[in-house]
């Protein structure tokens, strides 16, 4: 009985000692509302995106209400956050404009594709509780012969969060994320309507 008892209070104490699970957070295409499955045409290669300093890291990274940087260690992105925002991108824009031909940069054994679409992420801020907000500033450029840039823009947003958590967070980042993905299709389709290869 001695033996049984040991056992219990062994097998508390290392349960208390068990540390919380991390949770994995992803950027997402928006779900497909297009009836139609896009076909090829110019080919557009999204990225890459450059992030502010101190965001290329897997944990999420977040401000108080003080402004003070926090790195969420059991909050983490499921890949690298740069490449998840160009995954994401290309393929909102792939649907939106009905063009199968685009593409997250890098794609191995792929070259860099008619267009290239160069994201500088200004600002990404994650202040659970409060809002997540994001800046970025985007050129499309032809790859070959005149290097003009066919569009530019710039798209500065912020989305309210309604809950104090990393979950409330990383979603508030999505709804942006989806958001910067219609407003390039609005803006970059009819500079590649007009393209020539």
């Amino acid at each position: 009985m001695k033996s049984i008892a040991q056992s219990l209070i062994m097998l508390a104490l290392l349960s208390a000692c068990a540390s919380p699970p991390t949770t994995f957070h992803q950027l997402r295409p928006a779900l497909s509302t297009a009836a139609a499955t896009p076909v090829l045409g110019v080919s557009v290669m999204v990225g890459p995106a450059s992030l502010p300093a101190g965001l290329e890291r897997p944990q999420l990274v977040v401000e108080d209400a003080a402004g003070n940087v926090e790195l969420l260690d059991l909050q983490r992105w499921a890949g690298p956050l740069d490449r998840m925002l160009t995954q994401a991108v290309a393929a909102d824009l792939s649907r939106s404009l009905g063009l199968a031909s685009i593409y997250a940069y890098p794609q191995p054994g792929m070259g860099g594709g008619d267009v290239r679409l160069l994201l500088d992420v200004r600002q990404l801020r994650l202040r659970p509780g409060r809002d997540a907000s994001l800046e970025v500033a985007w050129q499309a450029l032809p790859t070959q012969g005149d290097k003009r840039p066919l569009a530019s823009g710039y798209f500065l947003q912020s989305q309210p969060l309604a809950t104090p958590d990393a979950a409330a967070a990383a979603a508030g980042l999505q709804t942006l994320v989806t958001e910067l993905g219609r407003r390039l299709a609005g803006e970059l389709g009819p500079a590649l309507a007009g393209f020539k290869r």
